[in-house]
């Protein structure tokens, strides 16, 4: 597991994330596997985020969130 967390591009009309781009390659979401919500350290005023853990086309395990507040998306995970 490799922890990236940099920002990336998402189709995900109504909130059904249905591909992403990343490093100039587009991956289709095959399955969600998992979604969830993390309040994030409120302390330190991080923001709210929806994490997805999904299968993409090229067989990969990925983990992305959006920000709520901001709408941006980031890659956050990728499983080896």
């Amino acid at each position: 597991m490799r922890l990236v967390e940099r920002p990336l591009s998402v189709l995900a009309p109504a909130g059904c994330v249905q591909s992403f781009s990343w490093r100039g390659e587009t991956y289709i979401v095959t399955a969600v596997l998992e979604k969830w919500a993390d309040t994030g350290a409120w302390w330190e005023r991080e923001p709210e985020k929806v994490f997805y853990r999904l299968l993409a086309d090229d067989g990969g395990l990925y983990e992305l969130y959006q920000e709520r507040l901001s709408g941006k998306w980031y890659l956050y995970k990728v499983y080896d």
